[in-house]
This record gives C-alpha cells, sequence and structure tokens, in this order.
C-alpha cells in the first residue's frame, strides 16, 4: 500500500474492453422487478460507487456482478465471457479467483480465528496449506492484524472484524473486490479507515465496486453510478486513478501467488472444518456420538448375545439329538390313560432308558396368579408358561429341585399339584414350598410341591408353572402331549423306525417321530431365526439413531445458514459444501460406532457371564459396529448436506 502524500493522476484504461459488462439485464421476484433492462460496463482498475435509496436494486445488481445471483433476463460478461453458459459448479470456481467480497457485516465464522477467516476464500478453493500459510501473516500485516491471528473472530471489535473481511477478500489476489456497505454497521473513524483500505487496493490495479447509502463515503470513488427502482439513472462516467508506482505494491512478498485447487488440499480442509465445527460445539457433537452409540452399540450387543445363545442351543440341541428322541400323536392324546399307555410302550423298546411326558397349557386359560381371581385388582398378568410333566421329564431333562419333591407330579394323592421355576417363584411371589402355599389356576388353589433349580435340557422350565399329568381332565378337546424318550448313545435313530409301530401298530402314520436329523435342522431354524432377529432389532436401533443424528444436524444446518451462505459466496463448490456436511455425519458416526462397539461387547460379555454362556463374540463385532457407525452417520447427514447445497448465498446474505 502506499504511504501519505504520494502523487496521484487520472488515467483511461489501458484497455478497451470492459473486465464485466452487463446488457440489457433484468432480475425479477416474485411480486416485484428489482432490475430492468441495466446496461454497465466496468474497466480494470477503476473505483466505482453504486449509490439509490433503499428498494432501488443496489445489492440485486452487487450479486449478479458477483455471481451470486443470476439475471432473469439480458446477458453478463466477466473477461468477455457470457455468464449464463458457464456451468453452477464452473461459476463457483470463477467467483472464487475473479471476486472478493466484503459485506456490511462482514460474515465471519465466529468460532474460527482471524488467520484460519482470512484464509476462508482460499480454503473453499482447495489450496494447499503450505500455500495459505505463506499468504495470511503478510496479508494480516498490511490490515494491522497480525497481532490478532490467533484470537477467535468473535472476539474482535466491529472495525477488526471488517479490515480481516478485506484481507479475507484480497487474500487469493481476485480482480474485483465488491464491496456491500462495507461502512454501514462502523462509526465514523472505523468507516474510514474501511474506505482507506479500498483506495489503497484500488491503486494498485484492482478493481472496487462499491455499494453505499452515503453520499460522502460515495463522493471518495472516482465512478458514481446511481439507481433508482431498478434502473440506472445516472453514471458520471468511467476514470481510473493510479499511483506511478503502482506495479510495486503487493500484499504478499514474493509477488501475487499462483492459486492451484487440488482435490487432495480440498478434502484435507474439509475434515478439518468439520472436525473444528464438532469440536466447537462438543454438546451438540456428544448427543449426535450418543446416538451412533446407542444404535452401533445394540447391534454389536445383539451380535454377540444371539452368536453365545446360539452356542448355547446347539449344545443342549446336540446333547439331545444324540440319545433324545420325542413322539407325538397327530391330533393329540383324548385322554391321560391312552398317554400312559403310549409311555408303558415306548419304555419296552430295547435301547430305551426311560420316557417321560411333557404338554403345554394356554397361560391365558390357565390364568395363574398368587391370590384368587377377582381379591386383587390389575394383577399382573403371568408371563411364563404353564407345562404338564411328570417326574420322568424333569429326570429326563436333568432338572434338579431346590426344595420339594417332583414325585409329587405322578402322585398328587387326588389334588392337583405344581412345581414351579425360579423365575415363576419370583413372579408369583412363593420362595419356598410348604403347607398352605398355594398358587392359583383356572381360578382354583394348586399346592405348590416344589421349585426348580436348574432346569438342566429344557430352559423353559425356568420360568414355568409345572403341574402333574392327570391333574386335569381332558375335556372336549385333546392334549398336545409329546413323549420324551432318553435312549442309550447313538440309538435314536433305530428307536425312531420302530416307534410308531410299536405305538400305533395299525395307524403308524398317525405318529410324528422327532429323530437326530430333525433336531439337526431345528438346530439350523434357531440359528436362522436368531440372525433375522438380530437383523430386525440393529436395523430398528440404527434408523432410531439416524433419524435423531439427523434432526440434529439439520437443525445445525438453519443454524449456520450464513456460514454456509459466506463459503458459497467465497467460491466453495455445492458438491464440496455438502461433502463437509457428510464428513461430520461420518466422523460422529465412526466416534459413536466404535464407543458402541466396545459397549456392546462389554454388554455381551456381562450378560453371557451372568447367564453362565460360554461368551462367543465375532472378530468382525467390532468391525460391523463401527461400519453401522459410519454408514448411518453418512446417512443421516444426506438430507443436511442436501439443504446446505442447495442454499441460494445472495438469499441468505441478504437473510
Amino acid at each position: 500500500m502506499s504511504g501519505k502524500g504520494e502523487e496521484e493522476h487520472v488515467l483511461e484504461p489501458k484497455s478497451p474492453s470492459p473486465i464485466i459488462s452487463l446488457r440489457n439485464a433484468s432480475r425479477g421476484f416474485p411480486g416485484t422487478k428489482a432490475l430492468s433492462g441495466v446496461h454497465l460496463d466496468i474497466y480494470s482498475g477503476e473505483f466505482l460507487a453504486i449509490v439509490g435509496p433503499s428498494g432501488s436494486g443496489k445489492s440485486t445488481l452487487l450479486n449478479i456482478l458477483g455471481l451470486l445471483d443470476t439475471p432473469t433476463a439480458g446477458s453478463y460478461l466477466v473477461h468477455g465471457n457470457d455468464m449464463g453458459e458457464v456451468p453452477a459448479a464452473e461459476r463457483a470456481s470463477l467467483r472464487a479467483r475473479v471476486f472478493g467480497f466484503v459485506f456490511q457485516e462482514s460474515h465471519m465464522v465466529g468460532r474460527d480465528a482471524a488467520a484460519r477467516n482470512a484464509v476462508l476464500g482460499l480454503r473453499a478453493r482447495g489450496v494447499a496449506w503450505k500455500e495459505q500459510n505463506r499468504l495470511v501473516i503478510p496479508t494480516l500485516r498490511r490490515f494491522g492484524l497480525e497481532g490478532r491471528a490467533a484470537t477467535p473472530a468473535a472476539m474482535l471489535s466491529g472495525g477488526e472484524r471488517q479490515r480481516l473481511a478485506m484481507a479475507r477478500a484480497v487474500i487469493g489476489a481476485p480482480d474485483v473486490i465488491l464491496a456491500d456497505e462495507p461502512t454501514g454497521s462502523l462509526d465514523t473513524a472505523n468507516g474510514q479507515i474501511v474506505v482507506d483500505h479500498l483506495r489503497e487496493l484500488q491503486l494498485t490495479g484492482t478493481t472496487v465496486v462499491m455499494v453505499t447509502h452515503d453520499p460522502a463515503i460515495a463522493a471518495t470513488a472516482d465512478r458514481i453510478v446511481t439507481m433508482r427502482d431498478g434502473e440506472i439513472v445516472e453514471d458520471t462516467g468511467h476514470k481510473v486513478r493510479v499511483h506511478d508506482d503502482a506495479h510495486e505494491h503487493t500484499y504478499v512478498e514474493g509477488g501475487q501467488p499462483k492459486l492451484v485447487r487440488r482435490r487432495r488440499d480440498e478434502i484435507i480442509d474439509l475434515t478439518a472444518d468439520a472436525l473444528s465445527t464438532l469440536t466447537i460445539r462438543p454438546a451438540k457433537a456428544l448427543l449426535l456420538v450418543l446416538a451412533f452409540l446407542l444404535g452401533s452399540g445394540g447391534l454389536v450387543a445383539a451380535v454377540g448375545l444371539s452368536e453365545s445363545a446360539a452356542v448355547k442351543v446347539t449344545a443342549r440341541i446336540d446333547a439331545a439329538s444324540n440319545d433324545e428322541v420325542r413322539a407325538t400323536r397327530d391330533g393329540g392324546y383324548a385322554s391321560w390313560k391312552q398317554v400312559s399307555t403310549d409311555l408303558a410302550a415306548s419304555r419296552l423298546l430295547s435301547g430305551v432308558v426311560d420316557a417321560g411326558v411333557v404338554a403345554d397349557l394356554p397361560a391365558t386359560e390357565a390364568q395363574p396368579a398368587t391370590f384368587r381371581p377377582g381379591a386383587v385388582l390389575e394383577a399382573p398378568a403371568f408371563i411364563g408358561g404353564v407345562r404338564i410333566a411328570d417326574a420322568a421329564y424333569l429326570r429326563l431333562q436333568g432338572a434338579t429341585l431346590l426344595s420339594g419333591d417332583s414325585a409329587l407330579l405322578d402322585n398328587s394323592f387326588g389334588a392337583p399339584v405344581a412345581v414351579l421355576g425360579q423365575g415363576a417363584a419370583r413372579q408369583l411371589g412363593i420362595a419356598k414350598p410348604g403347607p398352605g402355599v398355594v398358587i392359583w389356576l383356572y381360578g382354583e388353589p394348586v399346592a405348590v410341591a416344589g421349585i426348580i433349580d436348574d432346569p438342566g435340557r429344557d430352559p423353559v422350565l425356568e420360568g414355568a408353572v409345572v403341574v402333574g399329568v392327570g391333574s386335569y381332565p381332558i375335556a372336549s378337546t385333546k392334549v398336545n402331549a409329546s413323549l420324551v424318550l432318553r435312549t442309550h448313545t447313538g440309538a435314536p435313530a433305530a428307536i425312531a423306525e420302530v416307534l410308531p409301530k410299536a405305538l400305533s401298530p395299525a395307524a403308524a402314520e398317525a405318529i410324528t417321530v422327532q429323530t437326530v436329523a430333525d433336531l439337526r435342522d431345528l438346530k439350523h431354524g434357531i440359528n436362522t431365526d436368531l440372525g433375522r432377529m438380530v437383523a430386525i432389532v440393529s436395523v430398528i436401533l440404527l434408523v432410531i439413531a439416524s433419524l435423531s443424528a439427523g434432526t440434529t444436524m439439520y437443525l445445525g444446518v438453519l443454524g449456520r445458514s450464513q456460514e454456509i451462505a459466506l463459503r458459497l459466496a467465497l467460491g466453495m463448490r455445492k458438491s464440496a459444501l455438502a461433502s463437509m456436511f457428510l464428513m461430520e455425519g461420518a466422523v460422529v458416526g465412526v466416534l459413536g460406532g466404535t464407543a458402541g462397539s466396545a459397549v456392546g461387547v462389554g454388554a455381551a460379555l456381562a450378560y453371557a457371564e451372568n447367564e453362565g454362556w460360554v461368551p462367543v463374540i465375532p472378530a468382525t463385532a467390532a468391525l460391523w459396529g463401527i461400519g453401522a457407525g459410519l454408514l448411518s452417520g453418512l446417512l443421516s447427514a444426506v438430507y443436511p448436506a442436501a439443504v446446505a447445497s442447495r442454499a441460494n448465498p445472495a438469499q441468505l446474505i441478504r437473510g
């Protein structure tokens, strides 16, 4: 910049062609026309002021000149190129190279340091960090801000922020500076400082176009264009005032920079911006991480628990398949006597060690309860099972009693008795069996004869009420009872062949036998069902996490509308802006997925340990959790990213 008192003179432009040119340009909005048939040529090196009353179209004209908006009619040329033929993505790059913006409100990213704000335009253009660092301090020094480089923009005074806006505008060596009411929010002294800086920029060869309401500020320009009702009504004509030594005035040691967009540097800056946003807003970031933690943690825990449960179920089925056969009659049994007959016949078969019977009763009909029905209002419904079984069935399953005697299931002396699993006992409030200890089934009292300590092979027993065979007569409907045979090891297949004829010689086809192969198919089915259940639960958790995180991010977009407008105005491509929000989603998704994986693995291990299972956590479970967090983070950011990329910077800045 030049010092005071240096000799100045006015020259005609060296080039006969204008740097920017409007031909019969109009811009309409719903219900109004902001510009109408504007003709304007601006030459390189001019200092031009646009004046006029509010609503005359000054800001609209400036937005069109800066490629923030497009005319609805007419043409606009920059360096002889028709902007109407330039694709939107290239317009952003052209805006970043040709124009620098100084807005009335300065529009800083308040959380970022002054130096980071100064290079915002360079970051939007994908300029390398090394080049940014080379340019920023000399530029801040020219505007008296070198000592404030590390100060957050929100901590600067109004005058400092406007000088920082000018530093940001010129750091990329644009051809044209567009200033929209640059002194409107400043006092007289700071306003004059800004005007002096604009003049010094123009004296170095930069074209300056300034919109202002202040006649005194407009008078400092070399050319004044007056607007009214969307038309230019007066133009004092172009002229250029320069210093004789204008070529010596640069802002950066080593001459004007050669700035090149590199995709790698753009990605680095996008990542840095995403991390900066998250670290500056830790509460928001924590909420997002927690949302993804719940989703991915639930996924990992579900995978671990399903695998552990599958191993437990598989072990039990494998054990049963080696020495167990089950048989049922199609249509069920009409009487308990028929059940007893089949049991006796099955015990006579060679290779059968013992045989028992089990049948399930509808809990909704039996309605197990602690108190007489109707004695307690709104008594909680029983959520376990109700089974009919004999003592042999409990023996075959390896079930043991904490107290009481299972033999009473076979001989209850004419009255029904019940044996409770520990879960059922807790639910019904039964501590131990004894005289007078009853529960209610079918509205009648039933004595409690024992409490099951270990359910053995049959996990249903833990939460079930078991009553003895014959406790309730079979009425009009038949009972679907299953015979359970314990055999010598390796004998189930042979016994399965002869059992139907032994039980029903005249109609062997009425007997259905579950063999080793059947149990293995059952094992496969159980594993498949568990996998399907895990998938459904995981998808639900991830959808909930994505929706909650997406809502938070969308609100964040609304709260950052000015920052979005600024980035677009400074030349950030819409695809890059969308990528920044996707990057934010990816970062919080990965963080949440990683934390969720750790929590999920811990929860699965703790539950397996509590249940006495062998914990089985697939090696890929953690990767699934992280991957799910990443995917849901990206999905949650898609809509906010789309909203941000569709933003109109001219409207946002006017807002």
